[in-house]
């Protein structure tokens, strides 16, 4: 039997190219739109084949007289790509049985530990949480869902405990739907909607788990036997935790992000720089050949070939002719795939483990990675909003732009721009709209190697904030006035603190450890707070979790 080395590209990273919206037949100016999308990876992988095929069939029929049987020359390399009883088709095979038993784990427990090396992902609340680790938004976010908890503050008076979650628009629609929730550049494009809502929007929660909440009751009589006042409303406390916010981000450009389009242009060019390194695989894909070999009559001779290839070869061009659209074609193929591809090959336990050999080498994989985040230089553009319910003041709406420039090996630099309103203003308030406005930078930089297991990225950032009026602080119904027994039956606003600018730095260290894990240790100095006045000292820690291979965990797959 011929020893067929599988391609590189094809066995880890072939992925479709970038598409508009189709109606997922045939045509001429996209003629793998019938096969592009398909839920099934064997029709996915080999759909540049099936394309192919379709098109020559197609012109043929153009042509009168033309012979429209398997024996045609100009069908013959088509239906040789086709034929995976050819050796010719182990990188396909690989590729495609690969998403069943171990590509989807391969590439999640890489694109963990490679994706570590981003610098633009904000994985924290912003920085009037009550409790944050960061001074500066970053124009990067979560691809697909994160969990951080965070300690501290930086711009408040209280520091709090805050539990932060973030997702990507695309991959919990992915998630949803079944559509392979846990794919970056492999992902299969679903048009317009996806490519420019879905992937650049990405949402997150903030839940205070520190600060009480309360509500106001009727209450009656009096409060003690020391005093005639009646007390008629009372504040009772309702829990320590609760939704403090809401932020909806949309990445106008981020040249991280593995679903861009100019992200897998780079990340394409690595592929066929990958190539050169095909003699790493060669045992580990000579291994899938033997235990295919047991099941499947490969054969390169055409004398050799089975009745099941020249039938299968038949019935795909007469379905070619009789279906232009490829839909037929489809079929056929699928027909023929499972015929071979029975479950005796796909429950052999040897093939599991050796597809999982071969696509699994890491240091080549990770190196290439690096390349493509090494290419992304340049700028990265986020708009942010951010629904602010701040504890005992009144409700926010911030909206932000984020504009960063990544310079490769020097690092990043983040700049914040921000205005913030209240959310409603009570009659006869002598405040206006406007609650504050912002800029701030942040300079970031990792300190030892990317390529290494555990990561340190420096921050240094500076923060300007500048207020017409004081802070508001609801004091809220049922509260005694300090220093007298009379209760406020219906709440009222207090400013506190001062008007003016609010200056603030911070160092910060983050640890990046395998597995999306991030521990960001900070310290900050303030000229005062939003509440106090006086300068501040404060610390900040934290610890955020990337759950990049999320997916596994609700689609049941073992390999996540």
């Amino acid at each position: 039997m011929k020893i067929f080395v599988a391609s590189i590209s094809a066995v880890l990273f072939a992925f479709p190219a970038i598409a508009s919206p189709s109606d997922n037949v045939w045509t001429a100016k996209d003629p793998q739109a019938f096969c592009r999308h398909d839920t099934r990876q064997e029709i996915v992988f080999y759909c540049d084949s099936l394309a192919a095929l379709q098109t020559a069939v197609n012109a043929a029929k153009a042509i009168p007289g033309s012979d429209l049987t398997n024996a045609n020359v100009d069908f013959i390399d088509a239906l040789n790509k086709l034929d995976i009883t050819s050796p010719r088709a182990l990188d396909d095979i690989i590729s495609a049985t690969a998403s069943t038993l171990a590509l989807n784990s391969a590439i999640s427990s890489a694109l963990k530990d490679a994706g570590q090396s981003r610098p633009d992902q904000q994985l924290s609340p912003g920085a009037t949480a009550s409790g944050t680790t960061s001074l500066v938004s970053k124009a990067g976010s979560a691809e697909l869902l994160s969990l951080a908890l965070n300690t501290g503050a930086v711009t408040e008076s209280v520091n709090g405990t805050t539990a932060t979650l973030t997702t990507n628009g695309d991959q919990i629609f992915r998630l949803v739907t079944g559509n392979n929730p846990d794919c970056t550049v492999t992902c299969n494009n679903l048009g317009w909607f996806e490519n420019h809502v879905l992937n650049p929007l990405n949402l997150s929660g903030n839940l205070d788990l520190a600060q009480q909440s309360s509500t106001t009751t009727a209450t009656s009589g009096q409060a003690s036997g020391t005093t005639a006042t009646s007390v008629s409303q009372a504040a009772i406390p309702t829990g320590a935790g609760k939704l403090s916010g809401i932020t909806a981000r949309y990445q106008f450009l981020n040249r991280f992000d593995p679903r861009s389009a100019k992200f897998k242009s780079a990340w394409a060019s690595q592929v066929t720089s990958l190539k050169k390194n095909l003699a790493a695989i060669t045992a580990d894909t000579n291994a899938v050949s033997a235990v295919l070999a047991k099941h499947v009559p490969f054969s390169d001779s055409e004398a050799d070939r089975t009745d099941l290839v020249q039938a299968a070869e038949s019935k795909m061009v007469q379905e070619a002719d009789a279906d232009p659209s490829g839909k037929k074609l489809v079929v056929s193929f699928e027909r023929f795939w499972q015929q071979v591809m029975t479950s005796d090959v796909m429950n052999d336990s040897n093939l599991a483990s050796a597809v999982s050999k071969a696509v699994q080498d890491r240091a080549i994989y990770r190196q290439a990675w690096f390349n493509a985040l090494d290419q992304a230089v340049g700028n990265l553009f986020t708009f942010e909003y951010d629904y602010g319910r701040p504890t005992n003041q009144p409700t926010t709406h911030d909206f932000k732009l984020i504009y960063a420039y990544n310079f490769q090996t020097m690092g990043m630099l983040t700049f914040n721009g921000a205005v913030s309103i209240y959310g409603s203003i009570p009659a006869g308030a002598k405040y206006g709209s406007l609650h504050y406005g912002q800029v701030s930078t942040e300079y970031d930089r990792t300190l030892s190697g990317k390529g290494k297991s555990t990561q340190t990225q420096l921050s240094i950032a500076g923060y300007w904030q500048y207020q017409p009026h004081p802070s508001i602080l609801n004091i809220p119904a049922g509260t005694v006035a300090p220093g007298t027994d009379i209760t406020l039956p219906n709440g009222t606003q207090e400013f506190v603190g001062t008007a003016g600018s609010l200056w603030v730095t911070q160092a910060k260290l983050t640890i990046k450890g395998t597995g999306g894990i991030n521990i960001p240790i900070g310290v900050s100095w303030s000229n005062k707070t939003d509440l106090l006045q006086g300068s501040k000292v404060g610390g900040q820690v934290g610890i955020s979790y990337n759950f990049s291979s999320l997916a596994g965990l609700f689609t049941g797959s073992s390999n996540q």
